[in-house]
């Protein structure tokens, strides 16, 4: 079973050719309707009294540019595959590629730890780390009192009595607390933002018509949460700038592996 890395954090997803694929149909309509009505009206016009040549010629003048429009527009969206053909090719190079993403869902083999970043607003004081299953059952849980700026918890995959867990797929989840212990509430009454980040290797990639999607496990990573990326040796780094594991941390740099 396929399960998001993004179980708490959302992100507005866009299909880029639905604009295109829905002009063109407009176009097409257009094309179709012109062509109707241009042959009805010299079917059925006055033969004493014909259409003037300028008028005509108008009329041949938008024909032409609605048909210009469809092939543009199909260029266009031709265009746009071999896009995105070249990014998926792309994407088969981050197999065995170490990444960070916006997410708060990791997926933990037998032995392994599971490493998460994390960002609060600085006016928080204190804050509760708990790990949660599958099942949304608290696995461990912690609290600190040192959470300004960006921070990485690593787990060690065991519960508060030291028992290691079975693989799967372990969600993060930050509490922001008062000193006092009760939830923090700001000025305004509101609770304190909190992103959150995965650190994993990805095993596979998948593709489909809408993202593509790196594999950690049974966990999947959508292209368009990756903030950084540490490819292997003769590999080319590459980052998506319109992601942040945290609204005071900004992306990382990317780092070349050795």
């Amino acid at each position: 079973m396929t399960i998001s890395s993004l179980t708490n954090v959302g992100l507005s997803q866009s299909d880029t050719n639905a604009s295109s694929r829905n002009s063109a149909n407009q176009l097409a309509q257009n094309f179709d309707t012109f062509l109707t009505l241009l042959t009805t009206q010299l079917r059925n016009q006055d033969p004493t009294s014909p259409m003037e040549s300028d008028k005509f010629t108008d009329q041949l003048s938008q024909f032409a540019q609605v048909e210009q429009g469809i092939q543009s527009n199909k260029n266009l969206e031709d265009l746009l595959a071999m896009q995105g053909q070249q990014r998926q090719l792309s994407a088969l190079s981050y197999v065995g590629a170490e990444i960070e993403a916006v997410g708060d869902t990791n997926w933990r083999e037998e032995g392994e730890s599971l490493t998460y970043k994390y960002n609060v607003a600085p006016e928080v004081p204190r804050l509760q780390l708990q790990i949660q299953d599958q099942n949304g059952k608290t696995i461990y849980s912690e609290e600190l009192t040192d959470v300004s700026g960006l921070q990485t918890f690593t787990w060690d995959g065991k519960n508060n009595n030291g028992v290691e867990q079975d693989p799967g797929a372990y969600t993060l989840v930050v509490s922001p607390m008062a000193a006092n212990g009760d939830n923090f509430l700001d000025e305004d009454g509101d609770p304190a933002s909190v992103a959150i980040g995965i650190v994993g290797t990805v095993d596979s990639v998948d593709i489909d018509d809408s993202d593509i999607y790196l594999r950690m496990g049974d966990v999947s990573v959508p292209f368009s949460t990756l903030t950084n990326v540490k490819l292997g040796a003769n590999s080319t780094d590459t980052t998506n700038d319109n992601t942040d594991t945290g609204d005071n941390s900004g992306t990382e740099e990317q780092e070349e592996a050795a």
